[in-house]
This record gives C-alpha cells, structure tokens and sequence, in this order.
C-alpha cells in the first residue's frame, strides 16, 4: 500500500443523522471492517493483484484454523 488517508464519512449520533469525516490509511481496515484502498492504488493492476492474493491467503488460512477447531484470528 501507499501512504496516502481514504477518508469515509461515518453516519453518527441520534438517529445516525449527522456524519463524521473519518481518514483511514491505504490498506488499513475502514470504519466497516472491509480494506480501505485509495483511488491511486484501486487503480494500479500490479498493487490490487497483490491486495486479492493477500485476502485469498487470508481466507485460506481461516478455512484450515476453523476446520483445526480454532476458529479465526
């Protein structure tokens, strides 16, 4: 990833009626759990092959803890 901030705008308050300007890092978790990827890498082949391999390696590695019985890291 990069260094640049991904900003989201997070519904908040009574009735989620406002919204709050939140700047995650490239690569980081956003305010929902997903990857937050900025627009530079979103669009850079090489960056984004590397970000789909990494989740891949990630569920892989959650399918065989959670069939040891240990459930996700």
């Amino acid at each position: 990833m990069c260094n640049n901030k991904v900003i989201f705008h997070v519904p908040f308050g009574r009735f989620l009626a406002s919204v709050r300007e939140t700047r995650v890092p490239c690569g980081q978790s956003d305010p929902w759990g997903g990857r937050a990827i900025c627009d530079t890498c979103a669009s850079d082949p090489v960056v984004m092959r590397s970000i789909r391999q990494h989740e891949e390696n990630i569920a892989a590695d959650n399918a065989a803890l959670r069939s040891a019985g240990w459930g996700e890291m």
